[in-house]
């Protein structure tokens, strides 16, 4: 009975493949998909997320100079897919990433990817690349080990400029006579030690839960954004197409009873503290497209991935997650 079974598969098979090379020609298909290198550490990891816009380039030939073949845009979703007519052998081209978008756009990763057949079928050939890295220019504040790491990026530090030579001194019946000078006359109390000057107070951060931001007598510490700025436009169109184009941000501190709803809430806590620091200070995302970023990153991956960001969101806006623990500076001030 199985016998019959595949027997009766392999004779649908190569009917529609012979009705398939009848109705149109071959065709060749390249995807894979082009990920942000935040920590620049040469792998996918946990703070990467899948770059749009990013230029994929197919190259053949190899050398020093590959021939390219097709070149292609990522999609919002990071991905691309490069179509060519007829079957040609794809098997010794590679996939490299020749521009990137946004701060992460300084240069690839790494070697150009080598292009693996998945399957050909029916006048269709599929062939993928592993998934490839576009950089910044330096590694993110937020990456593990980013202050015990030098970006190779980065310019080597300058030496030390050395003074010039001293002149020669002129001849020594030239020299004015010493005793000709008049010996300066030091007021008492002039030369007498002081006190160095106090160091600077060092940049106080803050760090403000969701429901203390949602307070009405703390609006006046909202920053470039008020309570009614739309989701969308504070995130950007992939928070939209998920929370809809109307959702404000006093909504969005409300959410709770779903995961979404929660990353977003903890996800615009995070933005309002990025806005009321200062840029590159304490708070542990020092930049608000930081923060954008890594709320892309989780709408675009896996539900596990939108539990970590949120729970990470949530633990930058307590105060943790950085060198010190900071606090909420609002606390006890007085009402807008």
């Amino acid at each position: 009975m199985l016998r019959k079974w595949l027997l009766s598969l392999l004779a649908v098979l190569s009917a529609f493949a012979s009705a398939a090379e009848a109705t149109g020609p071959a065709s060749t298909v390249v995807a894979g998909m082009v990920f942000c290198d935040q920590c620049k550490d040469g792998a996918r990891g946990l703070f990467d997320y899948p770059l749009y816009g990013a230029r994929v380039a197919i190259q053949c030939g190899g050398g020093d100079t590959p021939l390219t073949v097709r070149e292609s845009n990522t999609n919002w979703f990071g991905g691309f897919s490069i179509r060519m007519e007829g079957s040609p052998d794809m098997t010794r081209c590679t996939a490299r990433v020749v521009q990137g978008t946004g701060h992460c756009g300084a240069a690839a990763s790494g070697a150009p990817r080598e292009l693996t057949l998945a399957f050909r079928m029916l006048g269709l050939a599929l062939y993928t690349v592993p998934p490839l890295l576009s950089q910044p220019e330096e590694a993110m504040d937020f990456c593990p080990g980013h202050d015990r790491q030098r970006s190779p990026f980065s310019p080597p530090a300058e030496a030390p400029s050395q003074s010039p030579l001293a002149p020669p001194l002129p001849p020594f019946w030239r020299r004015r006579p010493i005793w000709r000078r008049p010996l300066p006359q030091e007021p008492i109390g002039i030369g007498e030690p002081q006190a160095p000057p106090p160091p600077p107070a060092p940049a106080q951060g803050s760090a403000c839960t969701y429901d203390k931001w949602a307070l009405p007598e703390h609006r006046c510490h909202w920053m470039v954004v008020t309570p009614n700025t739309t989701v969308a436009m504070a995130f950007g169109p992939l928070a939209a197409q998920r929370y809809g184009s109307e959702l404000t941000l006093r909504e969005a501190l409300e959410g709770r009873g779903d995961m979404y709803r929660t990353l977003l809430r903890e996800a615009t806590a995070a933005l309002l503290n990025a806005y009321y620091n200062a840029p590159g200070g304490p708070f542990l995302y020092p930049t608000t497209a930081s923060v954008i970023d890594h709320m892309n990153g989780a709408l675009l991956s896996s539900t596990q991935r939108v539990l970590i960001e949120g729970a990470r969101f949530r633990r930058a806006n307590a105060g943790g997650g950085g060198r010190t623990r900071l606090p909420c500076d609002f606390d006890g001030s007085p009402s807008c």
